[in-house]
């Protein structure tokens, strides 16, 4: 098996170069976050799930969906069609131990990001 590196070459790492990155913010004076600073970001984790929700709108225009992932303060939901959400909805999603006013975070297709509002 000598010939295969030999024809084929050595693997390249599957990520960036990092040194080369921490060399060049330096030298443009770019401060570099450590990873400590990242682990007080993080967040809860979510619980994957599939159960039905829906959520209306002020109009009371009402729209069936499925709750993919949640936690205490939102949930990710995916819808049948790509509808355009408003700003502001009312989450049914009783399934999963949340229901109240929501808002919409993200949208991308027919999913979208809602966090509950205290």
């Amino acid at each position: 098996m000598a010939i295969k590196p030999r024809l084929f070459g050595t693997k390249k790492p599957d990520g960036p170069d990092l040194g080369r990155i921490q060399r060049t913010l330096q030298q443009s004076n770019i401060p570099i976050a450590s990873r400590t600073d990242h682990q007080n970001l993080s967040r809860e984790k979510r619980a994957q799930v599939y159960r039905e929700a829906a959520v209306a709108y002020d109009s009371g225009y009402r729209r069936k969906g499925v709750v993919l992932d949640y936690t205490a303060k939102g949930a990710r939901l995916r819808f049948p069609t790509n509808e355009k959400l408003p700003p502001t909805v009312y989450l049914y999603a009783r399934a999963v131990g949340l229901e109240g006013p929501a808002r919409v975070v993200w949208q991308h297709n027919s999913e979208a990001g809602l966090a509950m509002e205290v």
